[in-house]
Formats: structure tokens, sequence, C-alpha cells
């Protein structure tokens, strides 16, 4: 009895350090998902009052408009010869753009790290990284200079925020090497906007209408850069379909997740583990740490499932295409599962090439259904990764943009054309 009244004093201090988590995380969310709901009603009522409607079908004239009107002449180039001017910052997995970028032809890459930019003193607005950042914004203009002469540029890509990229420089790489510039962003419903910061806003916002093409994985951000003036594209992020890959490896892992665990993470997977899912995770915040990106894979190779999460920040119902959403399905020996996103259901068969949950309760129960099941996981699995190697490829989506663009000639590749279309 005394044990009994001993298990029951464990438990009920445990639910209520669970009560007091959840109450924290609502009440984080509620703040989040109300900021979110009024910029999408301002942005819905501008869309009608201004009588916007995004089309994909349309991009492609739309864009063609904003180049004739910016000046810009395009020369269309076959695959392989595609000369790019690339603004990208090795952070996090960014490096993983590079290769792609080069499948195209030419590439000269503009590391703003590698200038000496601190992109934690940029984030936590630190004033002295004000000065940096014009640093590195007038060497990236110097190099386009350079290379400009040495080679004719096709397209500039970027990926980057206002907090790091100033949109004067947009305009004056523009100018400098007569070429359109593309500006990707995966993290638009969250960081749209944000504080003053030198002079500039942080987020997209300031980059909006200064774009020739903005690329974004949230389709409804596609009528808040048209309202700001913009040229959006809906595309959702890539994968790398050659480190993301099979390889024989031990299925010694049911469940493994690897992200950092901030937000509503760290509550939804204690409560997944509470309700007999054991799940590993590795990442920033967790006990396990960072792991470097082929530790990832091999992690991804030995699990039987890869847990994602769609939710953003501390809102599990705001969700988001993530990379994760690519990576995952393109290992082709575990099964992808994670939150139920509408968008996601464009580019997979649910249930066929990854798996869906809704709840915590259903996470649990789909994935100890696929535990049990090797014969229905494998053929998931496999599934998932030759889509992924049909239709969810980083040149495939390079291809997408430059085709828009018009930089990528008719016939270039019309393999790659047809397997998308599939």
């Amino acid at each position: 009895m005394r044990r009994r009244l001993s298990d029951l004093a464990r438990g009920a201090v445990t639910y209520g350090a669970d009560v007091l988590a959840s109450a924290n995380g609502d009440l984080r969310a509620a703040l989040l998902l109300n900021e979110y709901r009024d910029r999408r009603e301002y942005y819905a009522q501008r869309a009608r009052s201004l009588g916007l409607h995004y089309s994909d079908g349309l991009v492609a004239e739309r864009t063609r408009e904003r180049l004739s009107a910016r000046g810009l002449s395009i020369e269309p180039r076959r695959l392989g010869e595609i000369h790019t001017l690339a603004f990208v910052p090795l952070l996090s997995w960014h490096s993983q753009l590079l290769r792609p970028l080069q499948a195209l032809g030419p590439l000269s890459h503009f590391d703003n790290v590698a200038c000496g930019l601190d992109h934690a003193a940029l984030l936590r607005r630190d004033p002295t990284a004000i000065a940096a950042r014009q640093t590195a914004c007038d060497a990236f203009l110097d190099y386009a200079t350079e290379v400009s002469r040495q080679r004719k540029i096709d397209w500039v890509f970027t990926y980057a925020s206002a907090v790091e990229l100033l949109a004067d420089t947009v305009d004056q790489v523009r100018k400098i090497t007569g070429a359109p510039v593309v500006g990707m962003c995966f993290d638009d419903k969250q960081s749209w906007d944000g504080e003053m910061f030198g002079g500039q806003r942080g987020g997209q916002l300031p980059l909006a209408s200064r774009l020739d093409l903005a690329w974004t994985s949230a389709r409804i951000a596609c009528l808040w850069y048209m309202a700001e003036g913009g040229n959006p594209i809906y595309l959702p992020e890539g994968c790398d379909t050659d480190r993301y890959s099979p390889a024989p490896e031990p299925q010694d892992v049911d469940v493994c997740f690897v992200g950092q665990a901030y937000g509503f993470r760290r509550v939804f997977i204690d409560k997944l583990r509470r309700l007999g899912l054991p799940v590993r995770t590795a990442g920033a915040g967790w006990p396990g740490g960072l792991v470097t990106d082929d530790e990832m894979v091999r992690l991804f190779r030995r699990s039987k499932i890869i847990l994602g999460l769609g939710g953003i920040g501390w809102s599990p119902d705001l969700k988001n295409v993530k990379a994760r959403d690519f990576d995952g399905p393109a290992v082709g020996t575990a099964v992808y599962l994670t939150s139920y996103n509408p968008e996601l259901a464009e580019h997979f068969d649910i249930g066929k090439e990854i798996g869906c949950f809704s709840s915590a309760d259903e996470c649990v129960e789909v994935a100890q259904d696929l535990l049990a099941n090797q014969g229905r996981r494998q053929s998931i699995a496999q599934r998932g990764r030759e889509r992924c190697l049909r239709a969810h490829t980083w040149v495939g989506r390079f291809e997408r943009v430059l085709e828009v663009l018009g930089v990528l000639g008719d016939g270039a590749d019309s393999r790659a054309k047809a397997m998308r279309s599939q």
C-alpha cells in the first residue's frame, strides 16, 4: 500500500510538471498563432482589394513581364552552361546546395561567413554586427563585379533574409550583373517581418519587392509577396538523394528524431515516450547533443521510422513544409512519419509514400502498426525514395526556377521535365 501511494505521489508530481509545461507551451503557441492570424487576415484583405491571385501557371508570364520592365535581357542556356552567382552563407545544411548548383554549370559562390560575419551577433541584434553586415554586402558586390568581368552571370541566387542581406544590395547586384536575382526562403510564416536593425527590418519583407523572383515554401505567403509588389513562386525544399540514400545498416532503432529541442518539440516527444513509443533523439538541446551530417544519415539508415514534426516554434498547429520532409523519405529504408500538412499532400501520396498523424496518440498508433509490419514499412520507404528521385531533387527545383526565368532553354533537359510531370 505504501509503495502504491509513493507511485501515486510521483505520478502526481510528474502530472503537475506536465500541466505547467503544457500551459506555458499553450500560451506561447497562442501568441504565435494569433500574430500569424493577424498577418494572414491583413494580407487576405489587401489581396482582395488589389484583385490579386496566385497561380503556378501564371508565374512564368508574370516573371517575363517583370524582367522586361526592369530591362533585363535573358539569354537561354543549356544545362551545364548556366553560370550562377550564389549568396549562400555556409551554415547548418546549406553546403548541400552547392553541388546541385554546380550541376547547372559554373558556380561563383560568395559566403559572408568567410568574410567574418558573425551570424549569432546578427540574430541577437548586436550593434557591432551592423557595420560587419555592410562590409559583407560590399564585399559581395565587389565579388560580383570581378566575376562578371570574367564570365557573364546568368542568374543570382540568394539564400538569406534581410537580417544579413541589404535590400539595396539586391538592386546593386542586379545592376552590376544584368542578371535576375532570386531569393529563397523556407520560413516565411514565422520570419516574414522583423524588428528594425541598422536601418532595415528583418525577415523577408524588405526584400519582397526587390527580388525578381521570390521562392517560398509557404503557398499562402505568395499573396504576401504579391501584395508587397513581389513576384513569388511556390516551391518546397529539395533533397540530396545521394547523401540521403539507402546503405546496409542494422535497423536497431525503432523511431528517431533529429532536430533542435525547442518550442513544442520536447513536450510532444516526452508525451510519445509516456504513451509507449521509444523515440531516440539527437540535436541541440537533447541529451545526446549535436550530431554531424554523416552521423545523422547513419542514424536515419539504422531507424525503422524517421519522425518529423511539421509545427513552427511553439505551435504544432502552424505548419510549414520542411527540408526533413524530403530528406527523410529519400533515405529509402525507413518510413518517414510526420505531422499532417495539406501542402505536404501535394508532394507525396500519404499512406503509400510517407505516413502522417494529427495528434500524439495517432502518431503512436501509426508507428506501432508500422513497426509490427515490416513488409508494409519497407514498401512505403521504397516508394518514398522513388518519389524523391523522380520529383524532389534540388537540381529539379533549380531547373524549375531557371525555366521560369527563361534562363534554361527549351529542350535543355527534357528527361527531367518529363519526370517532374509524372
